[in-house]
C-alpha cells in the first residue's frame, strides 16, 4: 500500500516540475502567433501590431490572456479593417500564460 502511495505522489509530483515542462513562448509565438502579427509583433494585414501596442503594454495579464484563450470576433473585434477573427483554442492555459508574460516582457523589447 505505501508502495502505491509513493508512486501515486511521485507521478502527482511530475506536474509541479516547470524545468522539463516550461514553455519556450517566443518559440511558440513564432510558431502560432507571427504568422498574423509578424515575427516581431509588428503587424500584418492579417493581424496587428502587438509590440508597442496599448493593450498589450497596460492590461492586467488576465485580460491579455482571454483574448489569446477566447479570440475575437463579431462585435468584440477591435480592428474591423483587419479581414481575420482572432482565433480561440489555438494554445493550452499554460502555453497562454507563458504568452502573456513574452507579450508583456520581451516581445516589448
Amino acid at each position: 500500500m505505501s508502495r502505491v502511495l509513493g508512486l501515486m505522489l511521485a507521478i502527482s509530483g511530475l506536474g509541479f516540475g516547470t524545468s522539463a515542462f516550461a514553455v519556450d513562448a517566443a518559440k511558440l509565438f513564432s510558431e502560432k502567433c507571427a504568422v498574423c502579427h509578424g515575427a516581431k509583433g509588428e503587424g500584418t494585414a492579417t493581424g496587428p501590431t502587438q509590440k508597442g501596442d496599448d493593450f498589450i503594454m497596460s492590461a492586467k495579464p488576465a485580460d491579455v490572456k482571454r483574448v489569446i484563450m477566447e479570440g475575437r470576433s463579431g462585435p468584440a473585434k477591435q480592428y474591423p479593417g483587419i479581414p481575420v477573427d482572432m482565433p480561440k483554442g489555438l494554445v493550452s492555459e499554460a502555453e497562454a500564460d507563458a504568452l502573456v508574460t513574452f507579450l508583456q516582457g520581451d516581445l516589448q523589447k
